[in-house]
């Protein structure tokens, strides 16, 4: 819908996180407006069995459930086969795709790509909880598991990123990230 009323030379980008750290995120966040949240006692009990809680279709359950792929617009259900083609069509409507984890090197690489001088680009954390909840690596790996559309485009986005930064030149990213920092 958007691309309907922009110029054809519009720039779009977006940003992915890792599902796994989302996943928790979500549950806490979310867990009022998604009924899948709101009837398990904790995120362990909801990793143990998921779809003993998830009810596709039910209003709110988007949330608890590849979030990502959704607010991308992206078929669900998918045949695994067609992923990369989505995935390759949607890079060539976003051709960056900044990484949350990343965010100080994303934020150098669109200042590049949008042709910015440096200092136009400032960053200072803001609504981020910080790292005071920890999820073990088992929790991580059920939470990939279960937004398993989430962890293909993450993914997917991950290496392109890297690829990105590795033309701008990592010796340059890590010098204009710690300049953004400074």
């Amino acid at each position: 819908q958007v691309q309907r009323v922009m110029p054809n030379d519009t720039f779009y980008f977006s940003i992915v996180r890792d599902p796994g750290t989302l996943g928790e995120s979500a549950f806490s966040y979310f867990r009022a407006a998604a009924p899948a949240f709101r009837q398990s006692p904790s995120l362990d009990a909801f990793l143990a069995s998921p779809s003993r809680f998830f009810r596709p279709g039910l209003r709110g359950n988007h949330y608890a459930r590849n979030l990502q792929w959704f607010d991308f617009g992206l078929p669900d259900p998918v045949e695994p086969e067609k992923i990369p083609e989505i995935l390759e069509n949607l890079e060539r409507i976003f051709p960056l795709v900044l990484l949350a984890e990343n965010f100080d090197e994303s934020l150098v690489l669109l200042r590049d790509r949008l042709c910015w001088p440096r200092h136009a680009v400032d960053s200072f954390p803001h609504n981020s909880r910080g790292d005071s909840r920890k999820i073990s690596p088992e929790q991580m790996r059920k939470l990939r598991a279960w937004n398993s559309l989430d962890w293909a485009l993450y993914s997917h986005f991950n290496r392109t990123f890297w690829r990105q930064a590795r033309e701008f030149g990592l010796q340059r990213l890590r010098r204009e990230v710690a300049e953004l920092r400074e």
